[in-house]
């Protein structure tokens, strides 16, 4: 009976001795997050993917990235950048081989006169992969950005053709990528058609979103920006000319 009893004991020893310690468990969990963010700091992709598992996805901003390639690909847009992030753990649970953690995120992308910076709510889930924590899904939400005035440029114009349209299409998809070449990938322009009240004065507008009266300065400056600008087609310039422009932000 006693051997039983010492068999009894010793097998509930063992069983506690393997069970992981929660709170242990909760550390490396939020390091393997903060571990991943170190790598992406220094746009150290290699490193990135030993944190990932082979499925990863997330959902940033509202962009669906299906694969750890398709997410690091805004890493690589910004190259050069010094970039600062502060991740503040919310809470994180664990359970089995699977996690879930949440983060408030504060990150900030410096590149000369550029500075990107945004807050974020993000929600974890890892799996336990070969006695290592690796991100499998992300989802990030933004919060409002306090620098953000609403500041923008409105364009009412009118198009005499078909041909005109096209190169003026092809002009803002010209803009709008040396604008996000500068890390700007949320400014930009924006064409739209009016449908109502159509007039022989006005038929097509464009919003350009710049967030504050710096950041607009600091991209329609920039070489990238103005070597498109330069080399716009006549047609182009044509509709610019009698176009009706002002700028505006939040009333004050």
């Amino acid at each position: 009976m006693k051997q039983f009893f010492l068999f009894v004991v010793m097998a509930t020893l063992l069983v506690a001795c393997q069970q992981p310690n929660p709170e242990a468990e909760k550390a490396n969990v939020e390091a393997a997050i903060n571990d991943f963010y170190s790598a992406a700091q220094k746009f150290d992709y290699e490193t990135m993917k030993t944190f990932c598992t082979p499925d990863f996805s997330a959902f940033e901003d509202g962009m669906k990235f299906e694969s750890l390639d398709d997410f690091m690909g805004l890493f690589k847009g910004i190259e050069g950048s010094t970039v600062v992030m502060k991740l503040n753990f919310v809470s994180t649970d664990v359970s089995g081989n699977m996690a879930s953690s949440i983060v408030e995120f504060d990150a900030s992308f410096t590149n000369g006169p550029a500075v990107i910076h945004f807050l974020t709510y993000e929600d974890y889930i890892l799996k336990k992969v070969n006695n290592k924590w690796l991100l499998s899904y992300f989802h990030s939400s933004h919060l409002p950005n306090p620098e953000d005035t609403d500041y923008a440029s409105v364009h009412l114009l009118k198009v005499p053709d078909d041909a005109a349209l096209d190169e003026l299409s092809g002009t803002i998809g010209k803009l709008n990528e040396a604008i996000s070449s500068l890390g700007y990938w949320d400014c930009g322009y924006k064409l739209l058609q009016i449908k109502e009240d159509k007039s022989d004065t006005y038929n097509y507008f464009i919003r350009g979103n710049w967030k504050n009266p710096e950041i607009y300065k600091i991209i329609h400056d920039s070489d990238a920006f103005n070597n498109v600008a330069d080399s716009i087609p006549e047609s182009v310039s044509g509709v610019l000319k009698t176009q009706l422009y002002v700028k505006v932000g939040k009333i004050e």
